[in-house]
């Protein structure tokens, strides 16, 4: 632990404020885990959206060590790109459709009644990290910069604060989006609350399709 402490002082004070202005852009920008995250949310709120954290964090730090580690690059193959676009797409319709059940039922109670695999924040975070290759390719180009520069610092410990200093970010953005989101299912009730599934389930359907899509061809429907 004093080893890291005192690895982390070599870190330039504007790499620090770079990882943090870069890394935004992954971690705050709206995708298929924001939209999940919300309707996990309306259940446990803020513990719903950590655990969604956790889940991508389970997925997101390996991945960052792998590309310090150069062993990522096998993700360039054609048909690995297919397998894992469809795959994600195919996921995200699966969790519309347990979402979608819900508008069309009599009653929804307080507790929800969705599936249980959708009830899973963490299976949540870890699917929607693993399957999706928009995150994947951020992380090879935009992120693997960040990577190398760190490593260029501090080696691998330099990696690690790297990661530190983006992840906190994630943790707080989809633990405020979860806590917003349980707040409203109190206020909404049951007609609002299948509004607003409806408006999730139509967001997971289109950024499902997409991935099908690019699996298939190469090329996105949305400009995302």
């Amino acid at each position: 632990m004093i080893k890291l402490v005192e690895e982390m002082r070599v870190l330039p004070a504007g790499f620090i404020v770079k990882v943090i202005a870069i890394t935004s852009s992954g971690a705050l920008s709206p995708g298929p885990l924001t939209a999940s995250t919300i309707g996990v949310g309306t259940k446990d709120g803020w513990k719903s959206g950590f655990m969604v954290s956790v889940g991508h964090t389970i997925v997101e730090f390996p991945l960052t060590l792998l590309i310090a580690l150069g062993l990522i690059s096998f993700m360039n193959v054609l048909y690995v790109r297919t397998v894992v676009s469809l795959a994600g797409g195919g996921i995200l319709l699966l969790l519309a459709y347990l979402m979608g059940r819900d508008i069309f039922a009599p009653e929804i109670s307080e507790s929800g009644s969705m599936g249980i695999k959708i009830e899973s924040p963490l299976a949540v975070g870890v699917l929607l990290s693993a399957f999706n290759p928009h995150f994947i390719v951020w992380w090879i180009f935009v992120g693997g910069s960040l990577v190398i520069e760190a490593y260029t610092y501090t080696g691998m410990y330099g990696v690690v604060l790297m990661y530190i200093f983006h992840v906190w970010m994630d943790y707080a953005f989809l633990m405020a989006v979860a806590h917003a989101s349980f707040k409203g299912r109190e206020i909404l009730k049951s007609k609002g609350y299948k509004v607003l599934l409806g408006i999730i389930v139509a967001v997971l359907v289109i950024f499902g399709v997409d991935l099908i899509f690019y699996g298939l061809t190469g090329s996105r429907i949305l400009p995302l």
